[in-house]
């Protein structure tokens, strides 16, 4: 029984065995199949791995080409839209081209019909001399003096009297024909004077006739036993054709001895002197040391207005006094009585009395006189530029009606002032008329030169560039009793100039003046203290001309003096003389000069002006 038992046991035990020998067989078995299964699933990962890794790559190939086509897509965006903008451009340049060959075809059309209207123009014709209606002598030679002209030049002009040919002229296809004819009336009678011209292309002019009278008096436009009458009368059309303005029949011609016409000469002097325009003279030249205090004016003026002429026009008197004498007058003289001759046109059309008599500054009236004076010099340039007279230009200031060699001994500051009219007054017309011709000038006298500076500077009259008004408070207050306004006026670049010049050389000068806006000045006169005070207010164009004038100014009052400026307190420099001291002070686009005889007095004026904020 125990033997069978534990055969039992021990085949139990040896099935158990085999039954762990089978697990572990299968169990074996198995795991190699998982491992086999691992590596292959290993494998596949890497596999899938290695498609990922390329599929990967080729992503980001593709990427990297979609964004290089982005790019290129907008750099092809952008191309399109330069395209379209060169193309707008393009277009516009063909349209502006077109347009260019549109504007070039008209302008050729336009020059084609100027030129056709130029081809087809008549000349133009004109009697010069003698005048419409004037009343000619029987049996005394009268001069007609005549003018034609055309671009394609003159092939004959003819001299017409009553119908009949007088003269005829060829001009050999002169653009420019004048002709001096004499002519003798030997019946009384009214006369047609008339004139006509054929060009180089066959075409006539229309014709210029004027109507004069031929008497056995001589009535017209003559003085009695003037010898010079008809010579003058020649010169009277010549002129006024020459600045195409009339002169009037109803001037008063007067035949006068040289003494008495030297006498008119002297009263008149005698009248300027006492004028506005120089009876403060003596104030001016103690205030800007201009000449001594005790200087003579009135000699000055006597001896400048003491020239010998043969003929001088009185504008308040509207009359040409004439010296009587038997001989013909030399070319010289004629050339004199060109000038009084346009002064009396420049009176009679433009009203230059009531002009200069308004109420003008001391600056406007030399700018004024510098037109008048130009303008007479231009006219006699032009008048011997047209051969009329055998001289030469530079003859022309002795004819300015003034001895200039009574201003040798004159302060230089005066002198300069009596000759700035005649001097800088042709350049300033010569300008205008460089510009536009004689209508230049009759706007300039519509609307007259207000300044020196529009003088000195043409291109600031023709922008019309006026000069500022510049006002001062009444300084009395501040002054008190004893104290008269005796002068306020506008001092103007050009005497400002003129006064700085006595001390500063001639670049300081032109560098401090320029930029000069406007100004004011007064002087004060204290009779009991003998002593005067001067107050000079200016504005310029901009504050660095402020700046610069004030730079400059303190060498006057240095070198004058001969001592150093002293600084205020309210932020002035001051200099002090025996007599008197100068002060300068400076704000912005103004500067104030003030000359007085004590520091505390000049202070006050400076507050009274320049108040403190």
């Amino acid at each position: 029984m125990k033997k069978t038992s534990l055969t039992g046991l021990v085949l139990t035990l040896l099935m158990l065995l085999l039954v762990l020998i089978a697990a572990f067989i299968f169990l074996f078995q198995g795991r190699q199949k998982m491992i086999e299964q691992r590596d292959g699933l290993e494998s596949k990962t890497a596999v899938l791995q290695q498609d990922l890794d390329e599929t990967e790559s080729d992503l980001s190939a593709i990427e990297t080409t979609r964004a290089e086509t982005a790019a290129a897509l907008a750099t092809a965006e952008t191309d399109t839209l330069l395209l379209d903008g060169e193309l707008v451009q393009s277009q516009q340049e063909v349209d502006a081209v077109t347009e260019q060959l549109d504007a070039a075809s008209q302008t050729i059309t336009t020059l084609e019909d100027e030129q056709e209207a130029v081809l087809t123009q008549p000349p133009d014709v004109a009697i010069l001399s003698p005048a419409i209606g004037r009343l000619l002598p029987l049996s005394e030679s009268v001069n007609i003096v005549l003018v034609a002209t055309d671009s394609k030049g003159l092939a004959s002009v003819n001299l017409l009297i009553n119908e009949e040919t007088f003269e005829t002229y060829l001009p050999g296809n002169e653009t420019l024909f004048t002709a001096v004819t004499p002519w003798n009336p030997a019946v009384v009678g009214e006369y047609g004077i008339q004139i006509t011209a054929v060009n180089s292309q066959g075409i006539s002019s229309s014709s210029s006739m004027i109507t004069v009278t031929v008497a056995i008096a001589d009535t017209a436009n003559r003085v009695p036993n003037d010898a010079n009458a008809e010579l003058r009368g020649d010169i009277d059309g010549l002129v006024s054709g020459l600045r195409q303005l009339p002169i009037p029949q109803d001037i008063n011609q007067i035949l006068v001895s040289g003494v008495l016409l030297r006498q008119a000469q002297q009263a008149d002097a005698l009248a300027l002197a006492g004028s506005g325009l120089w009876a403060t003279a003596d104030l001016l030249g103690q205030a800007f040391d201009f000449a001594p205090s005790d200087y003579e004016y009135e000699a000055l003026l006597l001896a400048l207005h003491n020239a010998p002429t043969a003929a001088y026009y009185r504008p308040l008197f509207d009359e040409m006094l004439l010296i009587e004498q038997d001989n013909s007058l030399i070319p010289l003289v004629q050339l004199g009585y060109v000038r009084q001759l346009l002064y009396l046109i420049q009176d009679q059309n433009f009203g230059l009395d009531e002009l200069a008599a308004g109420d003008l500054s001391l600056d406007a009236s030399l700018a004024l006189a510098a037109m008048r004076e130009g303008e007479a010099t231009v006219v006699q340039e032009n008048f011997l530029v047209a051969r009329y007279l055998p001289l030469d230009t530079a003859v022309i200031p002795e004819t300015w009606g003034i001895d200039s060699d009574a201003l040798s001994d004159a302060p230089p500051a005066i002198a300069n002032r009596l000759l700035f009219p005649y001097e800088a007054g042709a350049d300033f017309v010569r300008t205008l008329y460089s510009a536009g011709d004689y209508p230049a000038l009759d706007a300039a006298w519509a609307t007259p030169p207000q300044s020196t500076e529009q003088i000195l500077h043409p291109e600031k009259f023709v922008l019309d560039e006026a000069p500022l008004l510049v006002t001062l408070p009444n300084l009395l207050p501040v002054l008190g009793d004893d104290w008269t306004l005796a002068e306020e006026n506008v001092l103007g670049e050009f005497l400002l100039g003129q006064y700085l010049a006595q001390q500063l050389n001639e670049t300081q000068v032109e560098t401090a003046v320029s930029g000069w806006g406007g100004d004011r000045f007064a002087i004060y006169t204290n009779e009991s203290a003998e002593s005067f005070l001067m107050v000079l207010h200016t504005v310029w164009d901009t504050a660095d001309d402020s700046i610069e004038f004030a730079a400059l100014y303190p060498n006057y009052p240095t070198r004058l003096y001969g001592s150093s400026g002293d600084l205020q307190a309210n932020g002035g420099e001051c200099w002090q003389g025996e007599a008197d001291l100068i002060c300068l002070y400076q704000s912005e686009q103004e500067t104030l000069i003030v000359r007085g005889p004590a520091l505390e007095l000049v202070l006050a004026l400076v507050d009274a002006i320049f108040p403190e904020e």
